[in-house]
Protein backbone atom coordinates (compact mmCIF):
# COMPACT_ATOMS: atom_id res chain seq x y z
CA UNK A 1 0.00 0.00 0.00
CA UNK A 2 2.93 2.27 0.53
CA UNK A 3 4.48 1.49 -2.54
CA UNK A 4 1.22 2.41 -4.25
CA UNK A 5 0.67 5.69 -2.33
CA UNK A 6 4.03 6.85 -3.19
CA UNK A 7 3.69 6.19 -7.17
CA UNK A 8 0.19 8.14 -7.19
CA UNK A 9 2.25 10.66 -5.02
CA UNK A 10 4.78 10.71 -8.05
CA UNK A 11 2.38 10.58 -10.74
CA UNK A 12 0.68 14.05 -9.38
CA UNK A 13 3.76 15.83 -10.62
CA UNK A 14 3.57 16.19 -13.84
CA UNK A 15 -0.20 16.29 -13.78
CA UNK A 16 0.17 19.28 -11.52
CA UNK A 17 2.91 20.63 -14.14
CA UNK A 18 0.11 20.28 -16.84
CA UNK A 19 -2.23 22.15 -14.66
CA UNK A 20 0.07 25.09 -13.51
CA UNK A 21 0.54 25.74 -17.74
CA UNK A 22 -3.61 26.12 -18.46
CA UNK A 23 -4.03 28.01 -15.49
CA UNK A 24 -1.18 30.66 -16.72
CA UNK A 25 -2.50 30.54 -19.87
CA UNK A 26 -6.17 31.27 -18.67
CA UNK A 27 -4.43 34.16 -16.56
CA UNK A 28 -2.85 35.38 -19.60
CA UNK A 29 -6.23 35.23 -21.16
CA UNK A 30 -8.05 37.18 -19.12
CA UNK A 31 -8.81 41.45 -20.22
CA UNK A 32 -6.16 43.62 -18.08
CA UNK A 33 -2.39 41.78 -16.61
CA UNK A 34 -0.81 42.82 -13.37
CA UNK A 35 -0.08 46.07 -14.04
CA UNK A 36 -3.98 47.11 -13.92
CA UNK A 37 -4.49 47.38 -10.07
CA UNK A 38 -0.50 48.87 -9.91
CA UNK A 39 -0.50 52.11 -12.38
CA UNK A 40 -0.77 55.27 -11.03
CA UNK A 41 -3.95 57.05 -11.62
CA UNK A 42 -2.00 60.66 -12.06
CA UNK A 43 0.00 59.35 -14.45
CA UNK A 44 -1.01 57.56 -17.24
CA UNK A 45 1.87 58.65 -20.02
CA UNK A 46 2.47 55.60 -22.45
CA UNK A 47 5.77 56.17 -21.36
CA UNK A 48 5.42 55.46 -17.30
CA UNK A 49 3.25 52.44 -18.75
CA UNK A 50 5.95 51.51 -20.46
CA UNK A 51 8.04 51.37 -18.12
CA UNK A 52 6.20 49.57 -15.47
CA UNK A 53 5.73 46.95 -17.70
CA UNK A 54 9.12 46.52 -17.95
CA UNK A 55 9.85 46.81 -14.42
CA UNK A 56 7.09 43.77 -13.77
CA UNK A 57 8.55 41.74 -16.56
CA UNK A 58 5.42 41.68 -18.32
CA UNK A 59 7.17 42.29 -21.62
CA UNK A 60 9.40 39.33 -21.38
CA UNK A 61 8.72 36.58 -23.61
CA UNK A 62 5.95 34.13 -22.38
CA UNK A 63 7.95 30.82 -21.77
CA UNK A 64 10.58 33.21 -19.21
CA UNK A 65 6.90 34.99 -17.36
CA UNK A 66 5.97 31.30 -16.74
CA UNK A 67 9.29 29.91 -15.46
CA UNK A 68 9.17 33.14 -13.16
CA UNK A 69 5.80 32.24 -11.96
CA UNK A 70 6.75 28.51 -10.75
CA UNK A 71 10.00 29.15 -9.64
CA UNK A 72 8.26 31.50 -7.00
CA UNK A 73 5.67 28.85 -6.69
CA UNK A 74 7.97 26.57 -5.86
CA UNK A 75 9.47 28.65 -3.17
CA UNK A 76 5.88 28.99 -1.74
CA UNK A 77 5.65 32.78 -2.83
CA UNK A 78 2.50 33.43 -4.97
CA UNK A 79 2.68 36.60 -5.70
CA UNK A 80 1.16 40.05 -4.29
CA UNK A 81 -2.61 41.11 -4.41
CA UNK A 82 -2.94 44.39 -5.70
CA UNK A 83 -6.52 44.39 -4.69
CA UNK A 84 -6.10 43.28 -1.09
CA UNK A 85 -2.67 44.96 -1.33
CA UNK A 86 -1.20 41.94 0.56
CA UNK A 87 0.96 38.75 -0.28
CA UNK A 88 -1.63 36.48 -1.42
CA UNK A 89 -0.22 33.40 0.35
CA UNK A 90 -1.81 35.32 3.82
CA UNK A 91 -4.75 36.71 1.63
CA UNK A 92 -5.61 32.51 0.98
CA UNK A 93 -4.57 31.50 4.34
CA UNK A 94 -7.00 34.10 6.20
CA UNK A 95 -10.25 33.00 3.94
CA UNK A 96 -9.02 29.29 3.74
CA UNK A 97 -10.47 28.24 7.41
CA UNK A 98 -14.01 29.75 6.52
CA UNK A 99 -14.03 27.35 3.16
CA UNK A 100 -13.03 24.57 4.99
CA UNK A 101 -15.40 25.24 7.88
CA UNK A 102 -17.99 25.10 5.22
CA UNK A 103 -16.91 22.45 3.24
CA UNK A 104 -16.81 19.64 6.64
CA UNK A 105 -20.38 20.77 7.62
CA UNK A 106 -21.28 20.46 4.05
CA UNK A 107 -19.74 17.00 3.75
CA UNK A 108 -21.35 16.11 7.32
CA UNK A 109 -24.88 16.73 5.92
CA UNK A 110 -24.15 14.93 2.91
CA UNK A 111 -23.25 11.82 4.32
CA UNK A 112 -25.12 11.64 6.75
CA UNK A 113 -28.29 12.62 5.28
CA UNK A 114 -27.74 10.57 2.33
CA UNK A 115 -26.58 7.10 4.59
CA UNK A 116 -30.32 7.46 6.64
CA UNK A 117 -32.34 8.95 3.28
CA UNK A 118 -30.50 5.78 1.27
CA UNK A 119 -30.74 3.29 3.45
CA UNK A 120 -34.21 3.80 4.32
CA UNK A 121 -35.53 4.17 0.59
CA UNK A 122 -33.27 1.13 -0.40
CA UNK A 123 -34.66 -0.91 2.50
CA UNK A 124 -38.55 0.37 1.91
CA UNK A 125 -38.61 0.44 -1.75
CA UNK A 126 -42.11 1.41 -3.18
CA UNK A 127 -43.55 2.86 0.04
CA UNK A 128 -44.85 6.62 0.61
CA UNK A 129 -41.67 6.99 2.96
CA UNK A 130 -39.49 6.20 -0.70
CA UNK A 131 -41.57 8.52 -3.22
CA UNK A 132 -41.11 11.46 -0.50
CA UNK A 133 -37.97 11.26 -0.35
CA UNK A 134 -37.19 10.19 -4.30
CA UNK A 135 -39.76 13.62 -4.62
CA UNK A 136 -37.75 15.82 -2.33
CA UNK A 137 -34.62 14.65 -4.00
CA UNK A 138 -35.75 15.17 -7.67
CA UNK A 139 -36.64 18.38 -6.12
CA UNK A 140 -32.84 19.46 -5.35
CA UNK A 141 -31.62 18.07 -8.41
CA UNK A 142 -34.03 20.42 -10.79
CA UNK A 143 -33.32 23.69 -8.22
CA UNK A 144 -29.70 25.43 -9.33
CA UNK A 145 -27.66 26.06 -6.63
CA UNK A 146 -28.23 30.15 -6.12
CA UNK A 147 -31.81 29.74 -6.40
CA UNK A 148 -31.72 27.57 -3.32
CA UNK A 149 -29.82 29.47 -1.25
CA UNK A 150 -31.81 32.69 -2.37
CA UNK A 151 -35.00 30.49 -0.73
CA UNK A 152 -33.13 29.35 1.92
CA UNK A 153 -31.60 33.25 3.03
CA UNK A 154 -35.68 34.14 1.95
CA UNK A 155 -37.19 31.36 4.42
CA UNK A 156 -35.08 30.72 7.34
CA UNK A 157 -33.21 34.31 7.88
CA UNK A 158 -35.91 36.86 6.53
CA UNK A 159 -39.41 34.84 7.12
CA UNK A 160 -38.24 32.50 10.73
CA UNK A 161 -34.89 34.50 11.17
CA UNK A 162 -33.47 31.20 12.47
CA UNK A 163 -29.97 32.13 10.87
CA UNK A 164 -28.01 34.88 9.66
CA UNK A 165 -28.22 36.08 5.96
CA UNK A 166 -24.96 37.11 5.25
CA UNK A 167 -21.24 37.41 6.81
CA UNK A 168 -18.75 34.45 8.13
CA UNK A 169 -19.00 35.67 12.17
CA UNK A 170 -20.00 37.93 14.57
CA UNK A 171 -16.85 40.71 15.15
CA UNK A 172 -15.86 41.71 18.80
CA UNK A 173 -15.72 37.49 19.55
CA UNK A 174 -12.04 36.37 20.99
CA UNK A 175 -10.93 33.76 18.72
CA UNK A 176 -11.17 30.47 20.22
CA UNK A 177 -13.64 31.39 22.77
CA UNK A 178 -16.70 29.46 22.78
CA UNK A 179 -18.97 32.20 21.88
CA UNK A 180 -16.41 32.77 18.73
CA UNK A 181 -16.81 28.83 17.34
CA UNK A 182 -20.84 29.23 18.13
CA UNK A 183 -21.01 32.45 16.33
CA UNK A 184 -18.93 31.10 13.50
CA UNK A 185 -20.86 27.79 13.08
CA UNK A 186 -23.93 29.54 13.20
CA UNK A 187 -23.27 31.91 10.23
CA UNK A 188 -22.00 28.82 8.43
CA UNK A 189 -24.65 26.33 9.05
CA UNK A 190 -27.03 27.80 6.13
CA UNK A 191 -24.98 27.80 3.28
CA UNK A 192 -23.29 24.35 4.45
CA UNK A 193 -26.80 22.66 4.15
CA UNK A 194 -27.46 24.30 0.86
CA UNK A 195 -24.36 23.45 -0.19
CA UNK A 196 -24.74 19.62 1.28
CA UNK A 197 -28.49 19.14 0.47
CA UNK A 198 -27.64 19.73 -3.65
CA UNK A 199 -25.12 17.05 -3.16
CA UNK A 200 -26.97 14.58 -1.00
CA UNK A 201 -29.81 14.16 -3.93
CA UNK A 202 -27.70 12.42 -6.06
CA UNK A 203 -26.15 10.10 -3.42
CA UNK A 204 -29.13 9.69 -2.24
CA UNK A 205 -30.69 7.57 -5.22
CA UNK A 206 -27.64 6.14 -6.16
CA UNK A 207 -27.35 4.36 -2.18
CA UNK A 208 -31.26 3.70 -2.71
CA UNK A 209 -30.80 1.68 -6.04
CA UNK A 210 -27.55 0.36 -5.09
CA UNK A 211 -29.14 -1.55 -2.44
CA UNK A 212 -32.55 -2.82 -3.86
CA UNK A 213 -30.07 -4.12 -6.42
CA UNK A 214 -27.70 -5.88 -3.86
CA UNK A 215 -30.16 -7.22 -2.27
CA UNK A 216 -31.75 -9.48 -5.48
CA UNK A 217 -27.85 -10.96 -5.81
CA UNK A 218 -26.65 -14.15 -4.85
CA UNK A 219 -25.02 -14.23 -2.46
CA UNK A 220 -27.82 -12.33 -0.44
CA UNK A 221 -30.68 -15.06 -1.16
CA UNK A 222 -27.70 -17.42 0.35
CA UNK A 223 -27.82 -15.50 3.65
CA UNK A 224 -31.72 -15.01 3.93
CA UNK A 225 -31.71 -18.98 3.15
CA UNK A 226 -29.08 -19.74 6.49
CA UNK A 227 -31.39 -17.85 8.61
CA UNK A 228 -29.55 -14.88 9.10
CA UNK A 229 -31.11 -12.03 10.31
CA UNK A 230 -32.63 -9.48 8.19
CA UNK A 231 -30.75 -6.63 10.04
CA UNK A 232 -27.77 -8.24 9.76
CA UNK A 233 -27.90 -8.82 5.92
CA UNK A 234 -28.53 -5.17 5.21
CA UNK A 235 -25.78 -3.98 7.87
CA UNK A 236 -23.48 -6.66 7.27
CA UNK A 237 -23.40 -7.55 3.54
CA UNK A 238 -25.92 -5.51 1.48
CA UNK A 239 -24.70 -1.71 3.13
CA UNK A 240 -21.15 -2.56 3.14
CA UNK A 241 -21.25 -3.07 -0.43
CA UNK A 242 -23.05 -0.55 -1.52
CA UNK A 243 -20.73 2.41 0.65
CA UNK A 244 -17.87 1.49 -1.39
CA UNK A 245 -19.20 3.10 -4.99
CA UNK A 246 -20.17 6.48 -2.78
CA UNK A 247 -16.17 6.39 -1.84
CA UNK A 248 -15.23 6.98 -5.32
CA UNK A 249 -17.13 9.70 -5.31
CA UNK A 250 -15.63 11.56 -2.19
CA UNK A 251 -12.29 12.46 -3.92
CA UNK A 252 -14.47 14.40 -6.56
CA UNK A 253 -16.46 15.99 -3.44
CA UNK A 254 -13.21 18.15 -1.89
CA UNK A 255 -13.04 19.69 -5.47
CA UNK A 256 -16.65 19.90 -6.08
CA UNK A 257 -17.92 21.14 -2.58
CA UNK A 258 -15.12 24.28 -3.07
CA UNK A 259 -16.13 24.52 -6.70
CA UNK A 260 -19.73 24.84 -5.62
CA UNK A 261 -19.18 27.05 -2.72
CA UNK A 262 -17.76 29.82 -5.29
CA UNK A 263 -21.64 30.57 -5.68
CA UNK A 264 -22.79 29.90 -2.52
CA UNK A 265 -20.12 32.00 -0.90
CA UNK A 266 -20.58 34.57 -3.04
CA UNK A 267 -24.93 34.78 -2.10
CA UNK A 268 -23.97 34.49 1.57
CA UNK A 269 -21.53 37.24 1.16
CA UNK A 270 -19.49 34.57 2.88
CA UNK A 271 -15.56 35.54 3.51
CA UNK A 272 -13.89 32.40 2.05
CA UNK A 273 -12.23 31.17 -1.37
CA UNK A 274 -14.81 30.50 -3.70
CA UNK A 275 -16.06 34.70 -2.43
CA UNK A 276 -12.26 35.53 -2.84
CA UNK A 277 -12.13 33.91 -6.26
CA UNK A 278 -15.35 35.96 -8.17
CA UNK A 279 -14.13 39.25 -6.61
CA UNK A 280 -10.74 38.40 -7.87
CA UNK A 281 -12.14 37.41 -11.58
CA UNK A 282 -13.97 40.88 -11.73
CA UNK A 283 -10.84 43.77 -9.93
CA UNK A 284 -8.56 41.32 -12.94
CA UNK A 285 -6.45 40.17 -9.65
CA UNK A 286 -4.51 37.26 -12.09
CA UNK A 287 -2.13 36.55 -8.72
CA UNK A 288 -5.08 35.69 -6.68
CA UNK A 289 -6.97 34.07 -9.15
CA UNK A 290 -4.24 31.68 -10.13
CA UNK A 291 -3.13 30.49 -7.03
CA UNK A 292 -6.52 29.42 -6.31
CA UNK A 293 -7.25 27.51 -9.37
CA UNK A 294 -4.03 25.81 -8.54
CA UNK A 295 -5.29 24.63 -5.39
CA UNK A 296 -8.49 23.74 -6.53
CA UNK A 297 -6.70 21.36 -8.66
CA UNK A 298 -4.12 20.20 -5.42
CA UNK A 299 -7.54 19.52 -3.70
CA UNK A 300 -8.94 17.46 -6.70
CA UNK A 301 -5.67 15.63 -7.13
CA UNK A 302 -5.39 14.94 -3.11
CA UNK A 303 -9.59 13.88 -3.29
CA UNK A 304 -8.47 11.25 -5.94
CA UNK A 305 -5.56 9.64 -3.77
CA UNK A 306 -7.99 9.34 -0.19
CA UNK A 307 -10.42 8.41 -2.01
CA UNK A 308 -8.10 5.37 -3.07
CA UNK A 309 -6.65 4.95 -0.46
CA UNK A 310 -10.08 4.52 1.34
CA UNK A 311 -11.19 1.44 -0.82
CA UNK A 312 -8.43 -0.87 1.22
CA UNK A 313 -9.90 0.59 4.62
CA UNK A 314 -13.96 -0.31 3.61
CA UNK A 315 -12.99 -3.81 1.42
CA UNK A 316 -9.67 -5.33 2.03
CA UNK A 317 -10.10 -7.30 -1.11
CA UNK A 318 -9.39 -4.74 -3.05
CA UNK A 319 -6.31 -3.26 -1.18
CA UNK A 320 -3.49 -2.55 -3.12
CA UNK A 321 -0.02 -4.35 -1.90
Amino acid sequence: MLIYTLRRILIMIPILFMVSIVVFALALAMPGDALSGQIDPANTSPEYIEEMREELGLNDPIHIQYARWATDLLQWDFGRSYTHQMDVTSLIGARLPNTILLSVMSLIITYVLAFFMGRYAGRNPYTKGDYTIQGVNYLMLAIPSFVAALFAIFIFSFQLGLFPATGSGVSGNEPGTIAYWLSRLHHTFLPALVLGMLVTASYTQFLRNDIIESSQKDYVRTARAKGTKENDIYNKHILRNSIIPIVTLFGFDIASIIGGAVIIETIFTYQGIGELLISSINNRDSAVTMAVFLMLAVATLIGNLLADLLYGVIDPRIRVE
